[in-house]
């Protein structure tokens, strides 16, 4: 990135996809900014940038680079694991701005891990927020580690099929060789209470 890119980004300030964050932030503060770029369609984290568009710079802090200390962060608090894209940009001499760049996740939801939990947030608008029960039910059906279809649906019972439908998929469309011939069979075969 080019620093008169990365001033224009300043510019315009932050939006859903652009976070600015102090050098000093606390590792699970920049990870929960992580965790909701992940999860909405990525973005980026400008880290030596105040809320208010002011560029503080970056510092290493004591015995690890600033990158060492994001690749750190991105390691022990997200989960599943992402690598970032990591590069600091001088904005003047002794003045520079570290932006790491997360691509839109692929293994949703992501989590923060700290203290022993795992928390889920989403971006909305300049916020990250905590994933609501039903946000984190389509983040889990958008990872894949969910299927909607084949959930139980309450208030229902074998009578609530259209049983003509079901045959016709069985034994036309898979051709499958278990043809149940009661309907005792038929809640055996699929678990129907």
């Amino acid at each position: 990135m080019l620093k008169t890119e990365l001033l224009e980004i300043i510019a315009n300030g932050e939006n859903s996809g652009i976070e600015f964050k102090r050098y000093d932030i606390r590792p699970e503060a920049f990870a929960k900014e992580v965790v909701a770029l992940a999860n909405l369609q990525g973005g980026r984290i400008l880290l030596g940038v105040d809320d208010d568009g002011t560029i503080s710079g970056i510092q290493d802090r004591g015995d690890s680079t600033t990158e060492e200390w994001v690749m750190q962060c991105f390691q022990s608090k997200v989960h599943p694991l992402i690598i970032p894209y990591y590069e600091e940009i001088t904005v003047e001499p002794n003045l520079k701005v570290a932006v790491i760049t997360i691509e839109q996740g692929t293994s949703k939801p992501y989590v923060l891990r700290h203290n022993g939990q795992e928390r889920i947030y989403i971006r909305v608008g300049t916020t990250s927020r905590d994933a609501t029960r039903e946000q984190q039910a389509r983040l889990y059906g958008v990872g894949g580690l969910l299927h909607p279809e084949v959930l139980p649906v309450s208030g229902t019972s074998i009578a609530s099929l259209d049983m003509d439908r079901v045959k016709n998929y069985l034994f036309e469309i898979i051709k499958d060789p278990e043809r149940p011939a009661t309907d005792e069979q038929w809640i055996e075969r699929f678990g129907i209470m």
